[in-house]
């Protein structure tokens, strides 16, 4: 009788206090990502921003309009000249200038097609309305404004566990930032479309500026590290995600369960998840192109083995302080018994 109530309540205690402990340490580290991926999310946006507001301000800008005139006086070099002051400036892989029909005017670079391509950024442009969206371009598509980009795009697969089968062997095609902005005439009609994009495959300054947004130098305790990555589709195409060897993992691929709620459901990942070669607690929520199609994914998360310690090191000691108090607790009821 004297050791019942010991060997029963402080059992059923303990067990208690380590399923709720345990549940609600895990929540926190899914709130911690879940907000990580809002400043993510807010980063992005703000870069996408940007851009559209850089292209949107040039079409507008009193030095595009002296250009244009330079132009019309037979001196065609002074708008390119500024569309190549305004790629650098703006951080864009490129930049031209339509006419209303469609037609190319000018150009940032040596190469680029020589009709306006049909986007949504671009028709409502010609109706007249500045846009920005994300767009996923092909090899081609990209061939044409600069044989570089291409190149830079195409990343060829690595065997990644757990990824969704393909016969596919390397990803060609671009996310790209895409901005459009028309130019008005004296009347207020619309004379011109000023078109510019950044392709974000590769584009290491974007992912980590991200990922230092994000994850700030001492933000994680106990020595965990936050990563962040894009992704066209189920392909990391710009990662901080490293592989054995140090390299990024651009290339490697995002689990079948992963993409199926992200991509498939269209919902957002909150859970742990293995990233390439370990578990971190991570956060996936999909990435949209102009018409509204899920075209990739924006990810955060931050190693999962230190936080795990330190909660299997807390329960120990619970579990440790329990077994001495029943110990102790056990001897004096006893001697009173």
């Amino acid at each position: 009788l004297a050791l019942l109530p010991l060997f029963l309540v402080l059992p059923v205690s303990m067990a208690v206090l380590v399923y709720f402990g345990g549940n609600s340490y895990d929540r926190l580290l899914t709130v911690k990502v879940q907000s990580d991926l809002a400043v993510a999310h807010s980063y992005f946006d703000r870069v996408k921003e940007a851009l559209g507001r850089g292209v949107e301000a040039l079409a507008n800008s009193a030095q595009l309009e002296r250009r244009y005139q330079q132009r019309g006086r037979g001196e065609p070099g002074a708008i390119q000249e500024l569309l190549r002051d305004a790629t650098r400036d703006l951080g864009l892989d490129f930049l031209n200038l339509y006419d209303a029909n469609g037609a190319l005017l000018a150009s940032s670079s040596t190469r680029a097609p020589q009709a306006m391509l049909d986007w949504k950024v671009t028709r409502e442009a010609r109706a007249g309305k500045a846009s920005t969206a994300i767009d996923i371009f092909s090899a081609e598509q990209l061939a044409q404004f600069d044989a570089a980009l291409a190149a830079r795009a195409h990343t060829p697969f690595i065997a990644t566990a757990n990824a969704t089968p393909t016969e596919r062997a390397a990803e060609s095609r671009g996310m790209v930032i895409h901005a459009a902005a028309p130019v008005r005439d004296e009347a207020g009609s619309v004379r011109a479309v000023v078109v510019g994009g950044s392709l974000l495959n590769k584009n290491l300054d974007f992912i980590d500026g991200l990922n230092e947004i994000v994850y700030p130098e001492g933000a994680l305790p106990f020595g965990s590290q936050g990563t962040a990555t894009l992704f066209l589709d189920d392909v990391r195409v710009a990662t901080n995600v490293r592989l054995f060897e140090g390299a990024r993992a651009i290339g490697t691929r995002v689990s079948q369960a992963v993409r199926q709620t992200v991509l498939g459901e269209g919902r957002t990942w909150l859970d742990s998840a293995f990233v390439v070669n370990d578990w971190y607690v991570s956060a996936y929520e999909p990435v949209r192109d102009g018409d509204g199609q899920r075209v990739g994914m924006l990810y955060v998360g931050y190693l999962e083995k230190p936080f795990r310690r330190v909660k299997q090191t807390t329960l120990a000691i619970i579990i440790g302080v329990f077994l001495l108090a029943m110990g102790g607790a056990s001897v004096i009821s006893l001697h009173w018994a």
